[in-house]
Order: structure tokens, then C-alpha cells, then sequence
């Protein structure tokens, strides 16, 4: 009979699996939502570029750059080295930025939202995770382990809860102003959030 851990790492593989495939086909369209009003973004973590270059097809007078401390071969869109502190760019550089699961991967989150806040003369939009139960943590934990072990990518499993964000954005000085819990689809377990914040 097989382990609860070997079917736990399983049941998350599957998940990891078809949360990417209702990722690529749900996720830009609500961050679409929160950016058809700006012209300017700059990605935040980019990866290959794929979910911002999505958006920013559905949203034609968005003009979209990234940053990120690992970069990928061929991304999709215009991507710069970041050292994981401080963004390259001046004060309001652009309209809004985005942290698209993002900030699970930082030791501290409010730091990069502070970063975010300073060159967004608009809005900072976020799309991470949050957890509830014990279960809601592992399969959050292994999820990221899989997906992300081939990158190189940080992997402190930094996951919060509900509370823990609103602390987080305290701690930045930043005002929410939207909170949007979702999952991708009815096979996705994974508890998926997007924030939309200001400076406060």
C-alpha cells in the first residue's frame, strides 16, 4: 500500500500539472482585468515572460516589460537582470506592477512590494497563494518544489496566510484596495489569490 507521503507527492504532481496548463488559460485574463486601464507595467519575477506577454495581448495599449534574478532562455517579452533588491528604475517608471507568484519566494515580502510601490505610479497587482489548512501547505510546498527545482530558483516555501498578507501589506505602507480568491478550475486545490494594492 502506497506511503500518505508518496501519495500526497503525487496528488500535487497532478495538481502542479494541471494547475500550469489552467494557468496559462485563466490567469491572464483577471490580471487583464485589473490592468486595462494602464499603459505601462513592468513584471516583476518575469520567468519566460509567458503570462505577461498574454496579458498584454488581451489588453493591446499595455506596454509590458520584465526583471528577474534568474533569466530564462528566449523570453517572451523584454527582460532585465535584478538583483533581488532594488528594481533598476526611477521612481513611477511605470503605471502598475505585477508580482505573478512571486513573493512566496522571498524571505521577506514586504520588501519587494515596497520596491513595486515605489516605481508604480499606479497600482501594484499581485497573484500568489494562501493557505488554510496543513494539507493547504504541503500540497503548496510540493507544488513549488516541482515546478520550480529545474530553475534554480529560491524555494524558502514562504507561504501565508490570509492575515499574514494584510501584515505583510501593513509592513510595506501599501492600501488594498481588491482581494480576489479563485481556483483554476474544479480539479485545482490549490487556493489561488490576487491582491491589487496602492500606496498607502
Amino acid at each position: 500500500m502506497p506511503s500518505r507521503t508518496s501519495v500526497e507527492g503525487a496528488l500535487a504532481a497532478w495538481d502542479r500539472w494541471m494547475s500550469l496548463r489552467s494557468r496559462l488559460r485563466h490567469l491572464p485574463p483577471r490580471l487583464a482585468h485589473h490592468l486595462g486601464d494602464v499603459g505601462t507595467a513592468l513584471d516583476c519575477g518575469s520567468g519566460d515572460g509567458e503570462i505577461a506577454r498574454r496579458v498584454a495581448d488581451l489588453v493591446p495599449t499595455l506596454s509590458v516589460v520584465g526583471v528577474d534574478v534568474v533569466l530564462q532562455p528566449a523570453p517572451r517579452i523584454p527582460v532585465s537582470p535584478y538583483d533581488g533588491r532594488r528594481l533598476p528604475f526611477a521612481d513611477d517608471a511605470f503605471e502598475a506592477v505585477t508580482l505573478i507568484d512571486v513573493l512566496h519566494h522571498c524571505e521577506d515580502p514586504a520588501a519587494p512590494i515596497r520596491e513595486a510601490l515605489r516605481v508604480a505610479s499606479r497600482k501594484v497587482v499581485i497573484k500568489d497563494h494562501f493557505w488554510i489548512t496543513r494539507w493547504d501547505r504541503t500540497l503548496l510546498a510540493v507544488s513549488d518544489y516541482l515546478g520550480n527545482r529545474a530553475y534554480g530558483i529560491a524555494l524558502p516555501y514562504n507561504f501565508l496566510r490570509m492575515e499574514e498578507w494584510l501584515s505583510v501589506f501593513d509592513a510595506a505602507g501599501a492600501r488594498l484596495t481588491s482581494t480576489e480568491t479563485f481556483r483554476y478550475s474544479a480539479w485545482d486545490r490549490v487556493k489561488q489569490v490576487v491582491f491589487v494594492l496602492e500606496p498607502g
